[in-house]
């Protein structure tokens, strides 16, 4: 797992673009793992929700953190991560795309690869997560399905094991549900690993001149 980048973030707020393949899914998370309303504008950002929220190793969840601002040579940057986790390991910036936005000419791609490099220099991480993690498997119709039953949070409360099925009562669920909350868990945490694992390089296209 990474170490905790010293990225500075701008107090500018950032600007929200939103592709075609997320136009009309808007809404609000109930994540326990974030003091403030987490937001996702698209299926994917939902799904990777989803992922962060049930794997164990994820402590806080922080929806657009804010501007990082640098230079790319002569050329000034400003990139807004997704989502910035924490872990016990540290932290670490996450972009959340569709596989096919990143073609070699793709604006997204050069902005990312840019990011990549700049937070590298400096001590941080960015983990890309694809579409494609997150529909490899039927994980995603489990998680939803687990969810929908978990009890709702309640005013958030940065002292509770978030691992647990109901952490602010107490309540516990059936056997059965019990052992499909166990198995989640330890399936979230193996995909974020391989996430958090890989080299983003290998999954940017290579620039065509």
């Amino acid at each position: 797992m990474p170490t905790s980048p010293g990225i500075p973030l701008s107090s500018r707020q950032p600007r929200r673009i939103v592709t075609v393949s997320g136009r009309g899914v808007r809404g609000f998370f109930p994540s326990r793992k974030s003091a403030k309303p987490v937001q996702f504008e698209s299926l994917i950002e939902e799904m990777t929700l989803r992922l962060l929220e049930v794997a164990p190793s994820v402590r806080s969840i922080t929806t657009q953190p804010g501007v990082i601002e640098y230079l790319d040579g002569w050329q000034k940057r400003r990139y807004t991560p997704d989502v910035k986790i924490a872990t016990d390991h540290g932290t670490s910036f996450i972009e959340v795309k569709d596989d096919l936005a990143l073609s070699p000419r793709s604006e997204a791609s050069v902005r990312i690869r840019a990011a990549v490099r700049y937070l590298r220099q400096n001590s941080g991480r960015l983990h890309i997560v694809l579409r494609s993690d997150l529909i490899a498997n039927d994980l995603q119709l489990h998680l939803a399905h687990l969810l929908r039953q978990r009890p709702l949070r309640n005013r958030y409360r940065p002292d509770i094991d978030c691992t647990l099925w109901d952490p602010e009562n107490g309540t516990e669920p059936s056997a059965a549900l019990q052992q499909q909350w166990e198995e989640a868990k330890r399936e979230c945490d193996e995909l974020l690993g391989r996430i958090m694992g890989r080299n983003p390089d290998d999954l940017l296209p290579v620039p065509i001149r």
